[in-house]
C-alpha cells in the first residue's frame, strides 16, 4: 500500500506547513511487517526510513558535513525507536483494532462521500478525547510524557475517516493540541502545540517488497557511538 502524509503545526503563534511524507506499506498476515518512508524534512535533504520487524534502517546521505558516516557508507541501522511499524493520522492509529473501534464508536456523522483511489467512499466523523484513547491504549502519552489524564484527558481529537465499501481506509484526517510539557518548560506555562495531519492511502493489496540496504554500505548506531 502507498501513502502521502500532509500535516501542519502550530507553535508559537503561527502554522508551519511541511512537506509531504510518502512510502509504502507491507502487510504479512493482517499486520504490518514493513515500511519504508522517505520524509524531505529531516536532515540537510531528507531521510529514508526502512523497518523491517524491529530492525530499522535510516540513509544519511545527507548528513551533517560535521557528524559525517564513515566513508562508503549511507546507511545507519537501529534495533530501537523511532524504528515503529504504525499507520496513523496523528492519535488515530488505524492499525490498533482497539483504537479503531473506539474512534468509530464517536461517531456523529456519517454521509456519501468521495472517490479516493478509484473508489467511492463514505465518510465517518466525530471527535474523542485522549481519556477514550487512553482507555484503548494505555500507554499513550501526549505532548512529551503527559498522560491522557485530568485536564488532558478532556483535550478532544477530531477526526474523519473515509472508508470504501471494501471497509478500507482510503483517507483519515485529524486535528488536535497537545501540551507544552517539555523538560525547559517554565511554571505557569500553559502553552500548547496544534496539529492538523491528512493521510492518504491507495493501491491496497499491491505487491511490496522492501528489503535492507546492502550490508556493504551499512554501519551500526553501535559503532557509530563507540
Amino acid at each position: 500500500m502507498k501513502i502521502v502524509e500532509r500535516s501542519r503545526m502550530f507553535m508559537f503563534g503561527s502554522w508551519s506547513t511541511v512537506k509531504p511524507v510518502r512510502g509504502v506499506v507491507g502487510f504479512g498476515k493482517g499486520k504490518i511487517v514493513a515500511t519504508d518512508m522517505k520524509n524531505p524534512n529531516l536532515g540537510l535533504r531528507g531521510t529514508r526510513n526502512i523497518c523491517i520487524g524491529k530492525r530499522g534502517y535510516e540513509s544519511y546521505v545527507q548528513r551533517d558535513p560535521d557528524d559525517p558516516l564513515p566513508p562508503g557508507k549511507t546507511w545507519f541501522t537501529y534495533d530501537r525507536p523511532p524504528c515503529r511499524l504504525v499507520l496513523k493520522s496523528g492519535f488515530v492509529d488505524l492499525a490498533d483494532q482497539d483504537t479503531l473501534r473506539a474512534v468509530l464508536a464517536t461517531t456523529t456523522d456519517k454521509r456519501p462521500a468521495g472517490v479516493y483511489d478509484g473508489v467511492r467512499t463514505t465518510l465517518y466523523q466525530g471527535t474523542i478525547t485522549f481519556a477514550q484513547l487512553g482507555k484503548a491504549k494505555p500507554n499513550l502519552r501526549i505532548g512529551f510524557r503527559s498522560k491522557p489524564t485530568g485536564k488532558h484527558g478532556t483535550w478532544k481529537v477530531s477526526w474523519r475517516l473515509w472508508i470504501g465499501g471494501d471497509q478500507l481506509i482510503r483517507r483519515a484526517w485529524s486535528s488536535w493540541r497537545e501540551p507544552n510539557d517539555g523538560p525547559n518548560k517554565s511554571p505557569g506555562d500553559d502553552r500548547y502545540y496544534a496539529f492538523v495531519d491528512d493521510l492518504r492511502l491507495s493501491d491496497w493489496g499491491m505487491k511490496v517488497d522492501i528489503k535492507p540496504p546492502p550490508a556493504d554500505e551499512t554501519v551500526s548506531s553501535e559503532e557509530l557511538h563507540d
